[in-house]
């Protein structure tokens, strides 16, 4: 039985993600595989947005289920089970970032002659000229949709510091755009 919480994530059978990571930390596996299933949405989101490909974020959503699974029982505060997660995502999807950087133009240049949307290319483009720091905070906050409050956990950085981030972002976003 599926449920929601106050954010609209689906959880099983009216646990929270704290009782669920509570259970899976104590060794239970079935907990384990809710929370991810409870996560999925927003982890595919967190990743597509910063590797701006499918194939790729699903990539990262398995190596962060795989951290994460090693790591369940070191997790000492099961109520930011979603924000340990995320991060976990985060620095995968930055491993593989870090990994595609290094392939050659040429392959590059394969995948986007294959391309008829170009108004999705050129909106990728945008993103991809963002830095890293940048493109993170676009992609929780625009396709993962959290708050500046939960960018800030996520991230540990000042609530402030994602806000001056964000907007810095938007302004160069809106340079590129205006030309």
């Amino acid at each position: 039985m599926i449920k929601t919480e106050q954010r609209g994530y689906p959880v099983r059978g009216g646990e929270t993600y704290e009782s669920l990571a509570e259970l899976a930390a104590k060794g239970d596996d079935e907990s384990f595989v809710a929370l991810c299933d409870a996560l999925k949405t927003v982890l595919f989101r967190t990743a597509k947005g910063i590797l701006g490909d499918d194939r790729l974020a699903l990539d990262a959503v398995s190596e962060a289920v795989y951290r994460a699974y090693k790591g369940i029982r070191r997790l000492r505060h099961p109520k930011y089970a979603a924000t340990w997660f995320t991060r976990i995502l985060i620095n995968a999807a930055y491993d593989i970032y870090r990994t595609q950087k290094r392939e050659t133009a040429l392959d590059e240049v394969r995948e986007t002659a294959c391309l008829d949307d170009y108004d999705d290319l050129e909106f990728k483009e945008l993103i991809s000229s963002l830095s890293p720091g940048l493109r993170k905070i676009i992609s929780l906050k625009y396709y993962s949709e959290f708050t500046l409050e939960e960018i800030s956990s996520i991230l540990k950085i000042p609530v402030g510091t994602v806000k001056s981030r964000l907007n810095r972002a938007l302004k160069q976003l809106r340079t590129e755009i205006n030309g």
